[in-house]
This record gives structure tokens, sequence and C-alpha cells, in this order.
């Protein structure tokens, strides 16, 4: 079997359940987004259970993105997750080179299998939950050209905006960081706060400060909206993160384009980085804040 430092996970892009995804995408792309694919279902395939349409976005950063996904959806399972949850984020998907291997080993890691592993037109791919219940995507493309394209890294805006990843929250901070770290071979960029409460910062083996700077953000609740949350779900993906040279304007042409104000830029008390909250048209957290070139704290490269 296969190790998870031969399987090449890279973080690819969040998946955003949305019942009326042609609207709500406006906001995003009168933020300074752009669409880098749009897929009918047979693009990729469609079930018996049912079919969805997909539309990718990306801002400033080369690679990772967001997926807007609409009902009915493809399976049961994602179907029973919607009518329970509604709108919301769903998964985080990782690119690997070998997707049967990666079920193997991820199986053996502890994962919970959601969708069993199987071959479609443009790629191989499958679904399980991490130990706390997240859901993770792995897809291995196999069409000779099929791909979600990237942008170049180009800061987006005269705000310099880019969106560079996301948020768990999560019950068991240690736990999880040793998990990601351990099953999908991420390393620790930064950790914040205390072992138990806090935040860490991970990112996989593609991890460039200035062309490929992608976060997967553990971090235990903070806020009384993210603790009343977690109460009523369980861990999950809280927010998409975004990075601007200028938080200020980026945070008025975010409530230009569409977004709502949850709060106004001030100092993050773990990190020390200006830091501000928007929710999306679906209903989903924003983080939003300051680029820099470094954040202060237990600061550690990712080796």
């Amino acid at each position: 079997m296969k190790n998870a430092s031969e399987l090449n996970y890279t973080i690819h892009h969040l998946c955003v359940y949305d019942k009326d995804p042609r609207n709500h995408m406006w906001p995003y792309l009168k933020w300074h987004h752009g669409i880098t694919g749009y897929f009918t279902g047979d693009t990729f395939h469609i079930a018996d259970e049912g079919h969805a349409d997909y539309t990718f976005l990306g801002c400033g950063g080369r690679a990772f993105q967001i997926q807007l996904e609409a009902p009915p959806y493809q399976f049961k399972y994602e179907q029973e997750w919607y009518a329970k949850h509604g709108n919301g984020y769903n998964h985080i998907c990782w690119v690997v080179d070998d997707a049967k291997a990666s079920f193997e080993q991820l199986q053996a890691a502890g994962a919970t299998i959601m969708q069993e592993y199987q071959p479609f037109p443009t790629y191989d791919g499958f679904v399980m939950a991490d130990p706390e219940g997240r859901w993770i995507e792995i897809m291995e493309y196999t069409h000779h050209t099929f791909r979600v394209q990237e942008f170049t890294n180009q800061r987006a805006g005269e705000c310099g905006l880019r969106m560079i990843g996301f948020v768990d929250l999560v019950n068991d901070l240690q736990a999880m960081s040793g998990w990601y770290q351990q099953a999908l071979d991420l390393r620790v960029l930064g950790e914040f706060g205390s072992p138990g409460d806090g935040e860490v910062h991970l990112v996989d083996r593609d991890y460039d400060a200035a062309e490929r700077n992608t976060l997967m953000i553990l971090r235990t609740p903070q806020s009384d909206r993210e603790k009343d949350r977690r109460r009523q779900v369980g861990p999950f993906i809280s927010a998409i993160v975004y990075e601007a040279t200028d938080i200020e304007q980026a945070f008025g042409d975010a409530i230009w384009a569409g977004m709502e104000e949850i709060e106004p830029p001030s100092e993050d008390g773990l990190t020390g980085v200006l830091t501000a909250s928007l929710r999306e048209p679906s209903g989903n957290e924003i983080l939003l804040r300051q680029a820099q070139a470094t954040i202060a704290g237990q600061q550690r490269k990712a080796s």
C-alpha cells in the first residue's frame, strides 16, 4: 500500500451546496472573482439518483477555488446531507496522483467511506469523512485534456484580493492536526494559541508563500457564533479564507458586491493580523485577513 507522501495530495477546491448558484455567484463575480469552469453533470457523471451542474470560481490565487453545486445532486447520501443542512460548505477536494491507492490508504488511516471509489469519464474518485465527520473528496484526473483551469497568481482588484484556503472548526485540535499530517501528508506552517485552544495552519507539499499560498486552517471555536454553530451541527467547514493587501478596501468592495457584514476589520486575538468576517450569498462565512509577509506568533516554515 502506498503511503501519503507517495500520493501527492494537493488542495484543490471547496464545494458549496447552493439551491440557487446562478444568482448567488454574482456577488462573487462583482467582488473580483472569475469563472474558471462551468460543467454540466454529464461532463462528470450522472447517477441513477440525480444530477448536478458545477461552476468553479477563482480569485487572485493560482490554485485554490470554490465550486458551486446545485441540487438535486447525484447521490443519495448527498441528497440526505442537503435535506438536513441546506445551503452550506459541504466538502474539501484534494487532487492526487493515484485515487485507487488513496482510497486504500485513507481507509487504513481511519477515514469513513461516504462514496465508494469509482471511475468516471474525466476522473477517478471517491468521498470519505475525516475522524470528526467532515467530508473529503479525492480526485485523480484521467482525461488527457479535461482540467479545471487555474488563474495566474495575480492579486485581483485594487485591494489586492486573493482566495487562499478554508477554515475547519474542530473538536480536538491536536488530534486533527496530527491526523491530517499523517493521512494527507500536510505540514504545519504555523500554530497560534494553546495546543488545545487555538488554530493550526497546514499546507500541502506544493505550498509556496509567493506563488501558491493555499492554507488549511484547523481552529477551535473562538466566537459565540462559532461555538453555537458547532453545538448545532458538530465540527464543520466554517469559512473560505481570503487575504488582501488593503483589507479596508477589500471589505468595502465585498459589501458593495452584495456580501453581508458580520464583523469589520479588527486585530485577531490569536494571530495579531487584521481580520474581518462576511457572509456570502448562500449564508456561509468568509474570513478576510490582511496580507503580510509573516504572521506574528509561533510561526514555523513548512518542511
